[in-house]
């Protein structure tokens, strides 16, 4: 392990680098939600804000990651649509079960990340949020559950995609970069 990597491990839970670390990764989920995510309205989105707070998730743990993806969202809908409670309340439940699932792994692996991006969406994105689309915005059920069908059919498979580069490159990198031992070949698949 080189001198850098050494204190890069030790840094890595300063609570300055800490609160940074978190900070960007909060800026770069409204990036992406709110600017990169299309189409801007209507009772769906495809959108990759879940990405750097997935980062945060594996870093710095379940309450870290609910936190940021709260406040993501709030800031967001605070610049673009208004804020909704409810809305922010799924994205802290996003949020505290990508910490739950993916804290502290060398690897997340492909049936774990599968799982959990299913699960995730089935709990978050259709049970909690149909409810919303019809009771807050007035949508007819029918319709709240074809368009929450739709976001399920379409983000599902690139939050799996994503969470697979996350693994496959970004992970192995960020673990170099603080100085953890790499054992990657050795790692789970679930």
């Amino acid at each position: 392990m080189s001198k850098f990597q050494k204190s890069s491990a030790k840094n890595v839970g300063n609570p300055l680098l800490r609160l940074t670390t978190t900070a960007m990764m909060i800026a770069l989920s409204v990036i992406f939600t709110r600017l990169l995510g299309f189409p801007s309205t209507g009772m769906w989105r495809v959108e990759i804000g879940f990405f750097p707070i997935a980062i945060v998730a594996i870093l710095y743990g379940p309450l870290w990651s609910a936190t940021a993806y709260g406040l993501a969202d709030l800031i967001g809908s605070l610049l673009t649509t208004g804020m909704n409670p409810f809305i922010l309340i799924c994205k802290i439940v996003f949020g505290l079960l990508m910490g739950i699932f993916f804290y502290k792994r060398e690897k997340i692996g492909l049936l774990r990340n599968i799982l959990f991006f299913l699960f995730v969406a089935f709990i978050v994105d259709i049970v909690m949020m149909t409810p919303i689309f019809v009771y807050v915005f007035g949508n007819p059920w029918d319709a709240a559950i074809i368009m929450r069908l739709a976001a399920f059919a379409v983000n599902t498979p690139v939050r799996i995609i994503l969470m697979a580069f996350v693994d496959r490159f970004l992970l192995p990198a960020i673990y170099k970069y603080i100085g953890k031992k790499e054992n990657l070949n050795n790692g789970s698949n679930g």
